[in-house]
């Protein structure tokens, strides 16, 4: 049964008023009693009511998002996760914004933040993106004492409330596990491993998540599955995006012994898989890749790909919102530092697997 604020004051011998005044904080209640109320509330698991805290504040909050722009496809999906939360919570009279910054544009980035500050915005979600400069980004939303968590990157330096997103280590340690056991049965096994190093500034505290995904995917092989080789080649820094296809075959073909399966780890898969097209590898070997775009299906079909390690950016823009909606509602921290997102492995059999918290979600938010 839920617990109302009449339930707290009788337990504690008190005013509905004064119960009222220690929630919301509005009017006088003493330290000392409000603190007894907020300790109670929290033992008996009080959750305030929506509706009743709407006419109370009479007025809207205002939610904005800020990440990078590329990938599109990937960031597109976030919006999809952000549109469905924003509907949700429309009728509890929330607003939510969705800023996709330019790249590498930190000048753009403070200036949006001022304005969405501006306009009264009440709490924000960024993500810790090198290509920006995420210092003075942070600096600036703490000036402005605006709560704030991170997603998708963390920067556990700052004063983020928490950090929803995935563990990029792991997500390489499941490229490693699928690989070896896609190669079994294979004798004196050959992983060819393309990555690109991130240009990160020297005053950046920004990760650079591709290699965190080598270092997963390494210490598995190293650990677990030492009898198979692997050749890591890195994609040149400040190569123009047109040249990418052209570099990856290269690195394919500098490679002297026969490539049993190949690990791309850079968002490059449209450049990738034309490579593998070309070289005739479709169906001929394991290939893994990261993250899904609107083409993913079309790989399958012509064997390009073998699997997809995604991390559900549709999720991660859905719980950016909703964790958000709670930090405001509750006035509370939330209990997790790290709400991880667990990646999951998309094969041919499952491809449409990632659309279904959509298609579920969507199906919840009509029924009610």
């Amino acid at each position: 049964m839920r617990v109302t604020q009449k339930d707290i004051a009788r337990a504690l011998n008190v005013s509905l008023i004064t119960v009222h005044r220690a929630l919301n904080n509005s009017g006088y209640v003493s330290k000392s009693l409000k603190k007894k109320i907020l300790n109670y509330a929290k033992k008996v698991h009080y959750v305030p009511h929506k509706a009743s805290q709407i006419l109370v504040r009479n007025k809207i909050r205002k939610i904005a998002i800020f990440s990078s722009d590329e990938p599109k496809y990937f960031w597109n999906d976030v919006r999809t996760g952000i549109n469905i939360a924003s509907e949700q919570i429309l009728p509890f009279d929330y607003q939510v914004q969705y800023c996709m910054i330019p790249r590498s544009d930190s000048k753009f980035y403070i200036e949006k933040l001022k304005e969405v500050i501006n306009d009264g915005v009440e709490a924000t979600a960024i993500v810790n993106q090198w290509a920006y400069n995420m210092k003075d980004i942070i600096y600036f939303i703490d000036q402005h004492n605006i709560p704030y968590i991170t997603f998708n990157i963390d920067a556990p330096e700052s004063k983020r409330l928490c950090y929803i997103g995935p563990d990029y280590p792991a997500g390489g340690k499941l490229s490693a596990e699928f690989i070896d056991k896609a190669l079994t049965f294979k004798k004196n096994a050959h992983v060819l491993i393309i990555n690109k190093k991130a240009e990160i500034p020297a005053n950046s505290n920004a990760p650079d998540i591709n290699k965190e995904r080598l270092e997963g995917f390494l210490t598995v092989m190293q650990k677990k599955f030492n009898k198979i080789h692997c050749d890591i080649k890195f994609v040149r820094q400040g190569i123009h995006l047109d040249l990418i296809e052209n570099e990856i075959e290269k690195l394919i073909n500098s490679t002297k012994s026969d490539i049993d399966a190949i690990y791309l780890i850079p968002p490059f898969n449209k450049q990738f898989v034309k490579v593998i097209d070309k070289l005739g590898f479709g169906g001929k070997k394991i290939v893994v890749i990261h993250d899904l775009d609107p083409y993913t299906s079309h790989y399958f079909e012509k064997k390009w790909i073998t699997a997809v390690i995604y991390q559900n950016p549709i999720l991660q823009g859905y719980y950016a919102v909703k964790i958000l909606e709670n930090i405001l509602e509750s006035g509370n921290k939330p209990e997790k530092d790290h709400i991880t997102i667990v990646h999951s492995l998309i094969l041919n059999e499952n491809k449409d697997l990632y659309r279904n918290h959509y298609l579920f979600t969507k199906m919840i938010d009509k029924i009610n």
